[in-house]
């Protein structure tokens, strides 16, 4: 499968899925017998009645199996739910619980009383199913801490369900590898990318405060001196990928697009070199210079943020990004003159 197609097949069939959905409506609502069509026309929209009339308690517990399927693939891939629907092994868990409910429910009507509430049924055949395929049943305990007598209903689903999983997770390989190429070929440094970075964690208003810590200490292993500048780079963009999602990085690439190329002014190794001496400073003394340097209020407000006490976070760790910050956003002669001035 081609994975860069995987969101656009999913945006394909679910606009598919909604307009025959529309249509086959319109065409079983619209009155049909006043109108001068060949008779077969009314015919076929009256045995599409009577077709509704008999299916649609089974297709609304397809559709509730189905919708359970949908939730253990977004809760399992959160940060990639359509692509994630979209690959084959994700469409075979959905169509597994929808074919299961469905199968479940035609025995249960079998056996049912004939006064059995048909709503009741179908909203506890469709509920409680997943839930039942999902159990493991004790019948007896042993004394002395033996092993106790079960019967596990939910093993062979478990089974098919991590297989799933484990071949959805190498499709979005793929994927994700080509959406974070897209974003380094456009950010070519770890100053850029972690600026990004910085900024797509402190924009998620869904994030609590301690996963924007443990975000915040993520972003600052990553950027550790120490670290290969390339390999930074690749963590830094499987950073944004998943936090911003692949809209977003979509508004990146495009962005960085409409930006006309500016030469590079010795990028990358003098950069590299300067943002590590900066680090061997103290966190106060970088604040300082950083202070001094900068003239801009909004840059001096992140840095002043960014130099407040973090839990978790050691001071070397907070001034990584301090000092990849400060190289971007201000002349490197600037930047040397206080560091020599300052050591």
């Amino acid at each position: 499968m081609n994975s860069p197609d995987l969101q656009r097949r999913f945006d394909f069939g679910f606009v598919l899925l909604v307009i025959a959905l529309a249509l086959v409506a319109l065409f079983l609502a619209t009155p049909l017998e006043s109108l001068n069509l060949a008779p077969i026309i009314p015919l076929l929209q009256m045995q599409g009645r009577l077709a509704l009339m008999v299916l649609w308690p089974y297709a609304t517990v397809a559709a509730l199996g189905a919708g359970v399927g949908l939730a253990e693939l977004s809760s399992t891939f959160d940060d990639y739910p359509r692509q994630a629907i979209a690959t084959r092994w994700g469409q075979y868990l959905i169509w597994l619980n929808g074919i299961s409910a469905v199968l479940a429910f035609a025995i249960a009507r079998l056996y049912m009383p004939p006064q059995t509430n048909e709503l009741l049924l179908i909203v506890g055949v469709g509920a409680g199913f997943p839930t039942l395929i999902r159990t493991k049943f004790t019948l007896a305990k042993q004394f002395g801490g033996g092993d106790d007598l079960s019967v596990n209903i939910g093993w062979l689903y478990d089974q098919f369900q991590n297989v799933c999983k484990k071949q959805i997770d190498l499709d979005l390989m793929s994927y994700r590898r080509t959406q974070v190429d897209r974003l380094l070929a456009r950010y070519s440094t770890v100053q850029e990318l972690s600026q990004t970075a910085l900024y797509t964690i402190k924009a998620r208003a869904t994030l609590t405060k301690t996963e924007e810590e443990g975000r915040l200490a993520d972003l600052a292993q990553i950027v550790d001196p120490k670290v290969p500048p390339e390999l930074a780079r690749m963590n830094l963009g499987l950073l944004i990928l998943e936090l911003g999602g692949v809209a977003y990085v979509d508004l990146l690439v495009g962005a960085k697009e409409s930006v006309p190329a500016v030469a590079e002014i010795s990028r990358g190794g003098g950069e590299e070199v300067l943002a590590k001496r900066l680090v061997e400073l103290s966190l106060e003394a970088l604040e300082s210079l950083a202070l001094r340097v900068l003239k801009q209020p909004e840059d001096q407000a992140w840095v002043k943020a960014a130099a407040q006490p973090a839990p978790g976070l050691s001071a070397t760790k907070q001034k990584a990004p301090i000092a990849y910050y400060l190289v971007e956003h201000a002349e490197p002669e600037a930047v040397t003159s206080e560091l020599e001035t300052q050591t």
